[in-house]
């Protein structure tokens, strides 16, 4: 299992010290939620907190967008060569050409769909996509809690793509991340139950171990 720390999930006012914290330890990124309030509720950080956090950190970048016109960020996001950028299907008109904007970037190319988002009509993009992020919860105000039937969804983004790495993303506790092992998840988005603990080094290695 390939972990994410997702910074969004971390005391605003530690961001620095958190970071610090992540940069002996093994993980997949340092993992950002890009929002604005155009898609969800939101605001979590601007060009120059991304910017900030590149130059605090050695570990790759991924960015998960949930905003509305998330094609107005990449050209400056080239700069900071992020490892994964990651756009919500529920967004794009066109999502073979945002596709390819991500990849002149430079970073692998991922489509997001939220829980009630059927992932079959998308199947045409299978050979344009380097991952599909299954969200696992609403961004509903309610503690984003963790929806176990989407370990069905994952079960069918591994059938439908199978040359796809399967992300899975929002409230993922480690009874949950044991479900999405099970149903064939290949990388966690973990927040507060990493930000939470006592111990970064010891939660992240009983999820890397599932």
């Amino acid at each position: 299992m390939i972990l994410h720390p997702s910074l969004a999930s971390a005391n605003p006012l530690r961001y620095g010290h958190e970071l610090a914290a992540l940069n002996d330890v093994d993980m997949g990124s340092v993992h950002l939620d890009i929002e604005d309030s155009s898609f969800i509720h939101n605001i979590t950080f601007g060009m120059k907190a991304v910017q900030a956090v590149a130059r605090q950190t050695h570990h790759p970048l991924s960015f998960h967008f949930m905003v509305a016109r998330p094609q107005r960020w990449f050209d400056m996001l080239s700069e900071i060569r992020p490892a994964w950028i990651f756009v919500h299907a529920e967004t794009l008109e066109y999502p073979s050409e945002t596709l390819a904007e991500i990849r002149r970037t430079g970073a692998r190319a991922g489509l997001a769909v939220n829980p009630a988002t059927p992932i079959d009509p998308y199947r045409y993009l299978a050979l344009q996509l380097d991952a599909v992020m299954v969200m696992t919860s609403e961004p509903d105000g309610q503690d984003q809690r963790f929806i176990p039937f989407m370990c069905e969804k994952i079960k069918k983004v591994r059938e439908l793509f199978p040359q796809t790495e399967c992300w899975a993303d929002g409230g993922i506790t480690l009874a949950a991340a044991q479900q999405l092992a099970t149903a064939g998840a290949q990388h966690i988005v973990i927040g507060r139950a990493l930000f939470s603990s006592s111990d970064y080094r010891t939660t992240l290695a009983q999820f890397a171990a599932l």
